[in-house]
């Protein structure tokens, strides 16, 4: 199937197609449903009231999340569903789904969808509800139903670009999470784990240049942060080590400022095509205790894209200041004329096979 996608042109860009189409099926084969690690009979043959499972999208820690399609009519369903909290649901949805035992992440990510959804940003995932089915085994599967992206995310297209995303396809999904993340952190809460792979992308109709619309997700490990308590400290670390920040790693202490942090990291990848840490052990990947020896113990900072402008560059070091009362907030980040300069250049729409 094509997918159209509006980028800078680029003659060698197109030449690159069977590399691109490699790096994808990489990508996706990680998502292979028959492979031994693959979701259990228990989750593939149960579907909701309302829905029914379709295709494996992704698997994290807290279970497999599934494209879901809405019944034309209510079904009776294998065993007894309870909790249905679901309203009109769209055609198509992505579902979390976790046996009852593993489903602590996703109850907790419901009771934060539910804090946040009480206004409206179209800068974060939509939440439809969730529903808990009881099978005639006596297993529970604890269903998130959510908004489906068709674009992918992120990381889908950091790694399809093999060298990273054009500049002003950048500043798009930018400021689309800056303002996601100005919203989640007015109404008192910390990501705490913001990357290109819990960034989603909705196709949206003459959105130059990109086409899409970004959406932060994943809330599995967000926090929510009392008036006053910002920089409290936390037991053990929350995230993802590569784009944690020296006082949580150092310190233990969580607050508004380790998203902006992740949001830098984030951004050095996206132009890039490489952790922003990659330099950082020799032009080679570095993880586990030295990664974060590095993120905590030392005056190290990402090594920024040479190719990127000056305003790009500015804007990531306000993001990746060591001391977190030097990192500039969502709110102030958005004033910053990497996000309200246009760019020059014009954009043309290819097809990527």
């Amino acid at each position: 199937m094509a997918v159209m996608v509006q980028c800078e042109y680029s003659g060698e860009g197109l030449k690159k197609r069977p590399e691109a189409k490699r790096r994808r099926r990489a990508y996706f084969a990680r998502f292979n449903p028959y492979k031994p690690d693959g979701p259990s009979s228990t989750l593939e043959s149960s579907h909701g009231v309302s829905w029914e499972r379709n295709r494996l999208l992704g698997k994290g820690g807290f279970g497999y999340v599934f494209l879901a399609r809405r019944r034309k009519k209510r079904a009776g369903v294998l065993g007894r569903q309870e909790n249905q909290e679901a309203g009109e649901l769209p055609l198509f949805l992505a579902v979390k789904s976790a046996t009852s035992v593993d489903s602590l992440s996703l109850v907790h990510e419901k009771r934060v969808f539910h804090d946040l959804q009480r206004g409206s940003c179209p800068y974060i995932l939509k939440c439809y509800g969730r529903e808990v089915a009881e099978l005639t085994s006596g297993d529970k599967i604890y269903n998130l139903l959510l908004e489906y992206c068709s674009g992918f995310n992120l990381e889908h297209w950091i790694i399809d670009s093999g060298t990273g995303l054009p500049e002003s396809h950048v500043k798009r999904y930018v400021r689309d999470i800056v303002k996601g993340l100005k919203y989640i952190h007015g109404r008192g809460y910390v990501h705490c784990d913001i990357k290109p792979s819990n960034i989603l992308l909705v196709p949206i109709k003459k959105r130059m240049p990109t086409g899409y619309l970004a959406k932060i997700g994943d809330f599995g490990l967000a926090m929510s942060i009392k008036e006053g308590e910002e920089g409290e400290k936390i037991e053990g670390m929350r995230g993802t080590p590569s784009y944690m920040s020296p006082e949580l790693v150092r310190e233990k202490q969580i607050g508004y400022g380790a998203d902006i942090w992740a949001l830098g990291c984030s951004m050095v990848e996206m132009l890039s095509g490489k952790s922003a840490w990659y330099s950082a052990g020799g032009n080679q990947s570095v993880n586990g205790d030295a990664l974060l020896h590095i993120i905590g113990y030392t005056d190290y900072l990402p090594q920024l894209p040479s190719s990127a402008s000056n305003d790009a560059l500015d804007f990531m070091s306000k993001c990746l200041c060591r001391n977190p009362q030097e990192r500039w907030s969502a709110e102030k980040l958005l004033g910053h004329p990497f996000l309200y300069r246009e760019d020059p250049k014009r954009c043309n729409l290819i097809v990527l096979d």
